[in-house]
C-alpha cells in the first residue's frame, strides 16, 4: 500500500487533474488522504466521485502546508498501519506518467531509511530540480539542477517508509506553518540516519506559478507588512528565524538571526525610500 498525503484548499480544477494521474496508475495499491484544509468550492465532493480507496480529512482553512501534512502524519499513527508500506507526500499542482508509483515502488524495494524524491520538472522552464543544498554559512539555500550534495527535499514527491515516518516524527506547524516546513523535515531526517535518494527515471511535473509570494508590493507601507509577515511569504522573518531555531547548526544560530532582521529593516527602508522618491517625482 502506498498512503498518499495530499493537502488542499479550493484549486478543484488544479486537484482534478491530479486526480486523473492518479487514477490513471499502472500500481493501484494506494490509499489517498485528502486533507481537505477548508475547501468552499466542491473538492472533497469532487474526489470522493473519484477515489474509493480514500479518507478525507477536513480543517477549516489555518492549517497551512505544514499543519495539513501533521495531520496526516497523525491520521496515520491512529491507525494499524503496517511500518513496511510506504508513504508519499506530493502537492496537487502535479502532473506524473501512469507508471510513477510503479516506479517508486520499485527503487524503494528492499531499502530503509530512506527518503525517495521525485525528480521535480517545472511546467514553464522545463528546469529540473533534485532538492536542495544549504550553505548555513551564509543563510542560502541553493536549487540543486544537476549533480552535487544534496542536504534536503521539499515534500512535492516524497516517499518514505511508515516506519521510517515515525522515527523522523511530524512537522511544526506552529512554528513553520508553510515555507520552510518541509526542508525543516528533510534536514531532520538527515540528522537521523536517513538516506536522501533522487532518480532520473521517476519523474513528475509542477506548476512554478501557482506557489508562494515572491514580489513585495510597491504600494501602501500597511500593504508591504502585511504581505511581508503573511505565512505564503518566502520572505517573512518570524519563518526564518523559526527555520533558523530548529534546523541551523549551533555555530552560525546567533549570526543568522541577526542576518534575517537586519535583512527586515533594509527591506523596509528600501520601500520606504522608494515611496518617498516616487511621491517627490510626481
Amino acid at each position: 500500500m502506498i498512503y498518499t498525503l495530499l493537502p488542499v484548499h479550493n484549486r478543484r480544477q488544479t486537484t482534478a487533474r491530479f486526480i486523473q494521474c492518479l487514477k490513471k496508475q499502472t500500481y493501484k495499491h494506494y490509499h489517498l488522504v485528502l486533507i481537505d484544509d477548508g475547501c468552499t468550492d466542491g473538492t472533497a465532493e469532487m474526489v470522493r466521485s473519484e477515489i474509493k480507496a480514500l479518507t478525507v480529512i477536513k480543517g477549516k482553512g489555518d492549517w497551512w502546508w505544514g499543519g495539513a501534512l501533521q495531520q496526516g502524519f497523525l491520521w496515520l499513527k491512529s491507525q494499524k498501519v503496517d511500518p513496511s508500506e510506504l508513504v508519499l507526500l506530493i502537492n496537487d499542482d502535479t502532473e506524473f506518467e501512469i507508471g510513477f508509483l510503479e516506479r517508486a515502488r520499485a527503487i524503494l524495494d528492499g531499502k530503509t531509511k530512506t527518503l525517495l524524491f521525485a525528480q521535480n520538472i517545472g511546467r514553464q522552464t522545463f528546469r529540473p530540480m533534485l532538492g536542495f543544498r544549504t550553505d548555513w554559512r551564509r543563510l542560502r539555500i541553493e536549487t540543486v539542477t544537476n549533480s552535487g550534495r544534496v542536504d534536503c527535499f521539499s515534500t512535492r514527491g516524497l516517499f518514505m517508509r511508515v516506519e521510517d515516518f515515525f522515527t523522523i516524527g511530524g512537522f511544526h506547524p506552529h512554528l513553520l506553518p508553510h515555507y520552510g516546513s518541509d526542508t525543516e523535515f528533510t534536514l531532520r531526517a538527515r540528522r537521523k540516519g536517513m538516506n536522501l535518494v533522487t532518480d532520473p527515471s521517476l519523474r513528475l511535473y509542477f506548476d512554478e506559478e501557482t506557489s508562494g509570494s515572491e514580489s513585495l508590493p510597491s504600494a501602501s507601507l500597511t500593504d508591504f507588512l502585511r504581505i511581508y509577515f503573511s505565512k505564503k511569504s518566502r520572505h517573512n522573518p518570524l519563518m526564518w528565524t523559526m527555520f533558523i531555531a530548529l534546523a541551523c547548526p549551533w555555530k552560525w544560530k546567533l549570526i543568522n538571526w541577526g542576518r534575517v532582521w537586519t535583512g527586515m529593516v533594509v527591506h523596509i527602508w528600501r520601500h520606504l525610500t522608494a515611496r518617498r522618491q516616487g511621491g517627490d517625482q510626481a
